[in-house]
């Protein structure tokens, strides 16, 4: 009895299946890896909205953090933590998270952004310091700012946050500058930007890996 022969791929087949999973793999691991830090650097527009209720939240209240303190105020934190940020998660020491719940900012271990805030000095009370947690003013204008190098690049990607000071009359007194500073291209004089609402998180990037 006659046996037929074995099906198989020509060497020309699999050199073509080879190629076009190359070809895939070239296209889907790069957008797989800006996935991924895209999600890294999410965490910083999310701690940025967390510290921007924490702070409104003490500004509403009668909270008083330290003896002399004023009330009714935001107040200036950071930078937290105090390591500088790599391209891994920074593990907070306990005087960091110390000085997060003073506002009642609730920080779980490691972060990839350094976080920082800053007021518009309130004359007189608004000068006033606090020794421990250190909390250097308080005022009536906030301004929230973060920084990563979540991409290793050595330039810090920022984000940030800002609530000027309004009077009866709804005019504004502009709100501090951010206090950390990375690549704030689309954030002029890390100031609130035009078109950028009272509070509301931006990214001041340029950076295209995001």
């Amino acid at each position: 009895m006659k046996q037929r022969p074995q099906a198989g791929f020509t060497l020309i087949e699999l050199m073509i299946v080879v190629a076009i999973i190359g070809i895939l793999a070239a296209i889907a691991i790069p957008n797989f890896l800006r996935y991924q830090l895209r999600s890294k650097f999410s965490e910083l527009k999310t701690n940025v909205e967390a510290i921007y209720k924490s702070e409104a939240s003490l500004r509403q209240s009668e909270r008083v953090l330290c003896a002399g303190a004023p009330t009714g105020v935001f107040a200036t934190i950071g930078p937290m933590p105090a390591a500088a940020p790599t391209a891994q998660k920074n593990v907070w020491l306990a005087t960091d998270i110390a000085l997060a719940s003073a506002i009642d900012w609730v920080v779980q271990g490691a972060t990839y952004g350094q976080y920082q805030t800053a007021t518009n000095v309130v004359p007189a009370t608004g000068a006033a310091t606090c020794a421990a947690p250190v909390i250097g003013a308080f005022g009536l204008g906030l301004s929230i700012g973060a920084i990563s190098n979540i991409d290793g690049d050595l330039v810090n990607a920022t984000v940030g946050a800002w609530q000027p000071q309004r009077d009866s009359a709804g005019v504004a007194t502009a709100a501090p500058a951010m206090p950390l500073v990375g690549d704030v291209v689309n954030c002029a004089g890390s100031t609130q930007p035009a078109g950028i609402g009272d509070g509301q998180v931006t990214n001041c990037s340029a950076d295209n890996i995001f």
